[in-house]
């Protein structure tokens, strides 16, 4: 289980994102899966929506209700601060308070 953990991580200072996401949905473990949405997080998630579909399966996967909660809060301080989209903002404020009272 700690080489897994290893691997991951010399994965992610490699940064090849298709790696990250192919080892960590064959490694299937909840540390394997926070690291790889600690690591995605890091990327331009807001443009690509394929990263933000992984992040947010990987916190699923994980039952990390709490990294997705500061995931969304993230997600609606960029639509603020970026985009002026207070709608969407809301949304995600929404999504953050409701995996907030999971965790």
């Amino acid at each position: 289980m700690g080489e897994r953990v290893k691997a991951m991580k010399a994965l992610c200072k490699l940064g090849d994102v298709e790696k990250i996401v192919a080892f960590a949905n064959n490694a299937r473990m909840a540390e394997i899966y926070i690291l790889a949405g600690n690591y995605l997080q890091t990327g331009d998630w807001h443009k690509t929506p394929e990263l933000m579909k992984h992040i947010i399966q990987f916190y699923n996967k994980a039952k990390a209700y709490d990294h997705l909660a500061v995931f969304f809060d993230a997600c609606s301080t960029v639509e603020i601060d970026e985009y002026r989209d207070y709608e969407k903002a809301c949304a995600a404020l929404k999504e953050a308070i409701k995996h907030s009272e999971k965790s």
